[in-house]
């Protein structure tokens, strides 16, 4: 057994509780379920539900040998649509994981997070601004201590979230909470791609991909550009009399100076909002490389898994040929023990009719001596 196998044990560990499962919720007796799997054989159906259990309680770096594994092992038992099944999954991201991660370890914490959306969504339709901005925040608080709590329990079992992670997770339950298909998907504890919720209030859009939508910031509202104005000029004096020129020059001097406050300040705000947009091009570049990287991951796995399936078709394919090679042995054998035994039939056959032949000569001269003998006793 790899490593890889004994880590997915370890990430389906129990609750407090000896004698719950994941939540709290009743765990199965592991002698019962040993002696079931021995007893009695799995079919294909039991054998993908309980790989897909597996598979998606793991770390995505471990899903891939895990994978491998449960495939040769649905092979070994003979079940190929099992193996076909298996090889099909695919592998979640980060976010989708630790998703996954507080379905199974905090079930029914996510439940009563995700139970909110039909009471958020009612309320929305009859509150003000001041309160679906409250409302707003109160969903930001609860969705945000479950991220964190789901970045514990990964660092718990020796496995760093990033924030950038983290952020996407946010992203995921924010989604489950405004589309029940995404809801439903993360309560079953195997989400596999990051979703992202886009729109006003509740029952808004979701999109696949990482990061956040352009032009939006993390709290999913809508970003200002950044907006350069020109730099305030000084209004223009009147000419002073020559006999307050020591004035002037006063005064010039703190125009002068004010200009040049005013210049520094605008240099200053010019490269704040430079440096601004350089990182939101950044964040912006690095979710779009994330996105790419997720389908770049796709297209990767759907082509393993038509590899896998290529391959397992030619297993079938050479499996039938050795049968069928086997049987036409097997019938050229039996076609030269036929023509043998055709060929001593006819040679005994052959044989009897020499036999049969001479038997009725001896006969007939048998019966022409007989004639003879009663003819001379006459």
């Amino acid at each position: 057994m790899t490593a890889a196998t004994l880590n997915r044990v370890s990430m389906n560990r129990s609750a407090p509780d000896a004698d719950d499962g994941p939540s709290g919720r009743p765990a199965d007796d592991p002698g019962e379920s040993a002696d079931a799997s021995t007893d009695e054989p799995m079919d294909t159906d039991d054998r993908v539900e309980a790989a897909a259990d597996e598979l998606y309680g793991v770390p995505p770096d471990d899903f891939v040998p895990v994978r491998d594994e449960l495939v040769a092992e649905a092979r070994q038992a003979g079940d190929r649509e099992a193996a076909k099944a298996i090889g099909r999954f695919r592998r979640p991201t980060q976010a989708a994981w630790l998703a996954n991660l507080l379905a199974r370890e905090r079930g029914d914490q996510l439940d009563a997070l995700l139970d909110l959306a039909e009471e958020l969504s009612s309320a929305q339709r009859t509150l003000d601004g001041a309160q679906l901005r409250h409302l707003s925040a109160q969903r930001s608080k609860l969705v945000g201590a479950m991220a964190r709590e789901a970045r514990r329990l990964a660092a718990a079992d020796g496995h760093r979230v990033t924030e950038s992670v983290e952020k996407d997770l946010r992203g995921i339950l924010e989604a489950a909470l405004a589309d029940a298909d995404v809801a439903d998907e993360v309560r079953s504890g195997r989400l596999t791609r990051t979703v992202s919720w886009s729109g006003f209030g509740f029952g808004g859009e979701t999109s696949v991909g990482t990061g956040t939508p352009r032009g939006r910031g993390t709290d999913g509202t809508r970003r200002r550009r950044p907006v350069t104005r020109p730099a305030r000029r000084p209004a223009e004096r009147p000419a002073e009399p020559e006999d307050a020129e020591t004035d002037t020059e006063t005064d010039t001097e703190t125009d002068t100076d004010a200009e040049e406050r005013a210049e520094r300040k605008r240099r200053e705000r010019e490269e704040r909002e430079r440096r601004e947009r350089e990182r939101a091009e950044a964040r912006e570049a690095v979710a779009e490389a994330r996105r790419a990287a997720d389908a770049a991951a796709d297209a990767e796995e759907d082509a393993a898994a038509a590899l896998r399936d290529a391959e397992s078709d030619r297993d079938d394919a050479t499996a039938r040929v050795e049968e069928l090679t086997a049987e036409l042995e097997r019938a050229r054998e039996a076609r030269t023990a036929a023509a043998a035994a055709v060929k001593d039939a006819a040679q005994a056959e052959r044989e009897a009719g020499r036999a049969a032949r001479d038997a009725r000569t001896a006969l007939s001269r048998a019966e022409e001596r007989l004639a003879e003998l009663e003819e001379d006793e006459e």
